[in-house]
């Protein structure tokens, strides 16, 4: 995976990926693992992105550190959206785009290791109604490999 950051947190550890795990009762992908132990989450120098659809194109903000010592984190987006059942409890958000919109990844089901674009400007939470669901998903990308391979720079 190559990728170079303007901001990032540096490595973590198999045993600290372990217990994020065992804490959320998750089981990251693979490759998602491989780079939280590589870089740990940061700012990418190259990060524009664009759904599988063509339907959205955004910057990657951050991608969210497994350490606590930051906000927001992995943690803190679990807790914020899966425990409050705001998105579908396989998908798990690891990043945000300037306007707070949500890059997510599925670590269960027949979509596991996918990268999906979370509208959440778009999403109604009207308390009665609101279902966790892919509705304002989109498809970026079928693995983070290849969500980190597909980032771009604009053109100008």
């Amino acid at each position: 995976m190559n990728i170079k950051f303007e901001v990032s947190f540096g490595s973590t550890n198999i045993t600290e990926i372990n217990m994020f795990e065992r804490s959320q009762s998750i089981i990251l992908p693979d490759d998602y693992k491989d780079f939280l132990m590589k870089f740990n989450g940061g700012k990418p120098a190259v990060r524009r992105f664009e759904t599988m659809d063509g339907k959205h194109t955004s910057s990657l903000m951050l991608l969210f550190p497994i350490a606590k010592n930051f906000e927001p984190n992995l943690n803190s987006a679990y807790n914020e959206f899966n425990r409050e059942q705001i998105i579908p409890l396989n998908l798990l958000a690891i990043g945000n785009d300037p306007i707070d919109n949500i890059i997510c990844i599925s670590t269960s089901g027949k979509d596991v290791g996918c990268v999906y674009y979370w509208s959440l400007d778009m999403e109604e939470f009207d308390e009665e109604d609101f279902h966790p669901s892919y509705k304002y998903m989109s498809l970026i990308a079928k693995s983070f490999t290849e969500f980190i391979g597909n980032l771009f720079l604009p053109k100008d």
